[in-house]
């Protein structure tokens, strides 16, 4: 997390754009991991996510006139929208604009305000930088005298990313951002929002996030296509096996009985969604048992799944992986996040964490040329105001 020092330079840049007022109040939203559990919560299936220590950061105040003026210091630029004429602009404001829009439809007339947003999470890293700018502004919503419930806040962002900006992701992300507890994984059921949390009971072990320097879009990737793919799976095994609402449903044996009747491309994406959401489970199972072994075992798998039958992984991704595993007390590594980039995540014996960050670096640059970003955390808090 950034340091109350910086936060304090912030309240003075604040000031210094948008001119002295009434209070300013202050939100923190992560951004967050998933340890496995890829491209299962909008096939209905479980996954096993957890919120990271690094996050956005917003500075908010009430204004009396429109606009709504809003700053991204990450960026360092500048947006405005007219709570009357809310349209998209296709900027990084847009899931500022899509939250304050459904907001609207619990709370009724919202005022315009004063938004300054920073942090230290990477941005287009698969970390859900946008998830995390939506949960910001969600909470903001209190001190323009909308306060939303934590499921709220979750139903708005994920409204925002889905219906405004066009993304149709699933709800782990703004979930997980909203409901985290230190110390903690999510064992989040995406069919039903009934989750639980799970003790991270991995003792002398190191989480270490890989940032492949690789930057990716969701909205600009084919992300939307395999959504439609595992749509497509899940009707034709459906007049097979009988209908199912999730293709999580299909049980495995269901599916090896009926996968004949689908072309090669759907018999992978369908393949990928029904054996990575059984991992899920037995990660969790690992996790509660400390035995980290497994876990990276599964980790291991899943990242394999998620490069031949569903293919969103990339070159630099596979790298990272494959040196990453040839290194001394590597339990396990895979792509996290919706992949076409991004990062992945190592789960290290942490006597050899530092050995692992000297040496991966240098092997991944010269494997890619790509400089690649090492983060290493922990589960963290969920969203709340400083």
């Amino acid at each position: 997390m950034i340091e109350e020092a910086e936060i304090k330079e912030k309240l003075l840049d604040f000031e210094a754009r948008f001119g002295r007022g009434g209070a300013i109040d202050t939100y923190f939203a992560p951004g967050r991991i998933n340890l496995i559990g890829e491209h299962t919560d909008y096939n209905g299936g479980t996954v096993l996510p957890f919120a990271i220590e690094r996050g956005t950061y917003l500075l908010i105040r009430s204004s009396e006139l429109p606009p709504a003026r809003l700053y991204s210091a990450n960026l360092d630029l500048e947006a405005r929208f007219r709570p009357a004429e809310i349209t998209r602009d296709n900027d990084w404001a847009d899931y500022v604009r899509g939250v304050f829009l459904f907001a609207r439809e619990t709370c009724g007339d919202l005022p315009p305000f004063d938004g300054l947003y920073f942090g230290d999470l990477p941005m287009d890293a698969g970390l859900s930088s946008s998830a995390s700018i939506e949960m910001a502004t969600a909470l903001g919503m209190e001190s323009l005298g909308c306060r939303l419930t934590p499921e709220s806040a979750v139903k708005a962002s994920l409204r925002a990313e889905n219906d405004f900006v066009g993304v149709a992701c699933g709800v782990m992300d703004q979930f997980t951002i909203a409901f985290a507890r230190k110390g903690h994984a999510i064992l989040l059921d995406s069919a039903t929002l009934d989750y639980r949390h799970i003790p991270f009971n991995l003792k002398e072990t190191a989480l270490v996030i890989g940032f492949t320097g690789v930057k990716r879009s969701l909205a600009n990737s084919p992300f939307n296509e395999r959504r439609q793919e595992c749509e497509q799976a899940l009707n034709m095994l459906s007049a097979k096996t009988g209908p199912r609402k999730n293709l999580v449903q299909i049980s495995a044996n269901d599916f090896e009985s009926a996968r004949w009747s689908l072309p090669d491309i759907l018999q992978r994406r369908a393949e990928h969604v029904i054996y990575e959401n059984m991992r899920v489970e037995e990660a969790a199972r690992c996790l509660e048992a400390g035995d980290p072994e497994t876990l990276g075992h599964l980790m291991n798998r899943s990242h394999e799944s998620l490069r031949d039958l569903y293919e969103v992984s990339c070159p630099e991704l596979d790298a990272l992986q494959d040196i990453s595993l040839k290194q001394l007390g590597v339990w396990g590594c895979r792509m996290t996040g919706a992949g076409f980039g991004g990062c992945a995540i190592a789960l290290i014996q942490e006597k050899a964490l530092e050995r692992y960050l000297r040496r991966v670096p240098g092997l991944y640059w010269q494997a890619t040329h790509y400089d690649a970003e090492f983060i290493v955390t922990s589960p963290g808090q969920g969203a709340h105001k400083l």
